[in-house]
């Protein structure tokens, strides 16, 4: 079992311990949205796809400055939630621009869902970065549901492999947040208990729904 968090001190070392697990998460979007540029099919596209880029290390700075106000060491915060993190990350399997694009209308949307549900239950400095660095990403989101929606009208198996891919995204997402519950108990000291981090995975998981019936998908692998 994790160790419990203790006074002040220990919910800033769990503040810290989430908000650091957020802002790794963006940097690892960034990073699969800079390879994302070598598969799309068009200049214009790889264009689009690399200030998609580009905001996403926007983002996470705007996280990484707020970290650094509220512990000194950063690399000890985000050590928290890295291998359960890494391990989301390297599982998605993209592999193509469509798969690009479906992590991106799912797995991004996710860590968005998350912080969105993060920002509501801390302070208001912690809260107003987040948002921050929340803002503008439905353009992106966008972007990626139109790309899914060409491949569909052009790609035979495209409906399959989107299934796939956000089936994949959802299940090893489901078994990251377990890993993290196990490994520390900030989620719980920062959202409000155990209850409140099952209610924060019901409302994601909801939210996820939403998008695959938005295109027009109603089954998961």
């Amino acid at each position: 079992m994790p160790a419990a968090a203790d006074g002040k001190q220990g919910k800033d070392e769990a503040l810290a311990a989430v908000l650091g697990g957020i802002a790794y998460a963006l940097l690892r979007v960034f990073r699969l949205s800079a390879e994302g540029i070598g598969y799309a099919p068009t200049f214009s596209l790889a264009e689009r796809q690399a200030a998609f880029a580009v905001e996403e290390h926007e983002r996470f700075r705007i996280l990484r400055k707020r970290l650094g106000g509220i512990v000194p060491d950063a690399e000890a915060a985000v050590a928290r939630f890295r291998p359960a993190l890494d391990a989301f990350y390297d599982g998605v399997p993209v592999d193509g621009w469509l798969e690009a694009q479906v992590f991106h209308y799912v797995g991004d949307t996710i860590t968005a869902d998350f912080a969105d549900i993060f920002a509501g239950s801390v302070d208001q400095r912690t809260a107003a970065a987040v948002r921050e660095a929340l803002t503008g990403r439905g353009a992106h989101e966008a972007f990626a549901l139109e790309q899914i929606d060409r491949a569909r009208a052009v790609e035979p198996d495209a409906e399959d492999r989107i299934v796939a891919v956000a089936g994949k995204i959802v299940g090893e997402a489901l078994n990251r947040v377990r890993d993290a519950m196990f490994a520390s108990d900030s989620l719980e000291v920062v959202l409000g208990g155990p209850d409140a981090v099952k209610e924060a995975v019901l409302e994601i998981l909801g939210r996820h729904r939403e998008r695959l019936e938005r295109l027009g998908l109603d089954r998961l692998d």
